[in-house]
């Protein structure tokens, strides 16, 4: 399992140096009014990709153990078509998708939803490594892209990034295709009405959560649109996606965890696992947003530009909620695997009710600073539910987060394991 997590640590942060490098070419070849536009054709792709997954999400990694393969993927690959045609189509009559971008979104969003169904089977088969490749593939697909645009042409319109993403969503479906059908085997279909019911079980609650999470990251972004204009929220979204790469170690340990928790079906070994994962996740994010603190504000208008002198103060604004956060990943793949999704989608419920109330009075009195505080309010309201949830299920205590001499045994033998032959080879003390 350590060997999965450094894997997928080591892709995530190859993926948040792509992203990094990507966010700046951005900030410098498009300025802060099309970085914005760019950040709402995304957040329309993520809301399709939020209905699809009722069906084509964390349900599936649930049920790939438990289920034959064939009755899932038949039923999430069309859900995700009809779900990707309606929701796009919902977003476009509603305004939410910038205008002249709807055929766009709708086609992205396709690729994406069935991408996302066959990653879920693949983490449901604790296919990691695969996971990783794909997703590295994606970035540098989508990377290499952008850089021929900027540096051999003169386009610098946000077109070129609509470009970058469709070579890169196609290099990641079309492996990640070629994965899953090898392993499909034909199988009785009756029954099919029973397991959709039981995806939609596990999925409503899964996705509920998801989708109050997403308008916990992404609602300020309408506000701050409606209520400042499009070059604030490119500052804005910046900063966003700059505190949001703390979470590689959380996000990453997260993904392994709710694999294991979900095949190993075990209530003691799930509780054990959250604990030692939580108190690993929370104090790296804890280290990294304590140094990016650091840099100064400087740092950031020699990177981005000019137009972008602001996104120190967001960052600060959003340092507690990225925390927090951190913490609240890790709990709710606990609940995910152990089949009760249904609190992580209160606690987003929550964050979400702090959103709204916050972002409607922080905004139009700090603009942007305010959103970053109303997020972190937000982020934490919800880390706190989801908090004494796992404490009435688990049974355990506040001081068992304290990091204990005999877990910093533990891990450092893991990493020994892990990087070493001759260490896997001897038996622990």
């Amino acid at each position: 399992m350590f060997k999965k997590i450094i894997g997928t640590i080591i892709t995530r942060f190859l993926v948040a140096i792509f992203m990094l490098v990507i966010v700046v070419m951005n900030a410098r070849y498009l300025g802060a009014e099309k970085v914005g536009i760019i950040s709402l054709i995304i957040l329309a792709i993520t809301i399709v990709q939020m209905v699809n997954n009722f069906i084509g999400g964390a349900a599936l990694v649930y049920l790939v153990p438990r289920t034959p393969l064939l009755k899932l993927f038949i039923p999430s690959y069309i859900w995700g078509v009809i779900a990707s045609v309606v929701c796009a189509g919902v977003l476009n009559i509603t305004g939410s998708i910038p205008e002249g971008y709807f055929l766009h979104v709708m086609i992205l969003s396709l690729l994406h939803s069935l991408f996302t169904v066959n990653t879920m089977i693949l983490l449901g088969q604790e296919r990691i490594r695969a996971i990783n490749v794909l997703t590295v593939a994606q970035f540098t697909a989508l990377i290499a892209t952008l850089m021929a645009f900027y540096l051999l042409t003169s386009n610098r319109e946000v077109m070129v990034y609509v470009y970058a993403m469709y070579v890169a969503y196609i290099v990641m479906f079309l492996p990640s295709f070629a994965l899953i059908t090898t392993r499909l085997k034909r199988s009785e279909l009756s029954g099919m009405k029973q397991v959709i019911r039981e995806i939609l079980a596990f999925g409503t609650w899964a996705q509920t959560a998801n989708i109050f999470q997403l308008f916990n990251y992404r609602l300020s972004y309408y506000f701050i649109e409606h209520m400042i204009n499009k070059a604030a929220l490119g500052v804005y979204s910046t900063g966003v996606q700059l505190s949001e790469g703390v979470w590689i170690i959380p996000r990453s340990i997260s993904m392994v965890q709710l694999s294991r928790i979900s095949n190993e079906k075990r209530w003691d070994y799930a509780v054990k696992v959250t604990l030692v994962f939580s108190k690993v996740g929370v104090l790296v994010s804890t280290l990294i947003v304590g140094l990016i603190l650091m840099l100064p504000a400087s740092f950031f208008v020699f990177v981005f530009g000019p137009e972008f002198s602001g996104i120190k103060p967001v960052i600060i604004s959003l340092a507690v909620g990225i925390i927090s956060l951190s913490f609240s990943i890790l709990l709710s793949s606990f609940f995910a695997g152990m089949g009760k999704p249904m609190h992580s989608a209160i606690a987003s419920g929550i964050g979400l009710i702090f959103t709204i109330a916050l972002s409607l009075w922080l905004i139009p009195v700090y603009g942007i600073i305010g959103a970053g505080i109303a997020a972190s309010c937000s982020y934490t309201a919800a880390t706190i539910y989801q908090l004494i949830a796992f404490f009435v299920l688990s049974g355990v205590k506040a001081r068992d987060f304290l990091i204990r001499k005999e877990e910093i045994k533990l891990l450092i033998q893991e990493v020994r394991q892990g990087i070493s032959p001759e260490a896997r080879s001897q038996k622990p003390e």
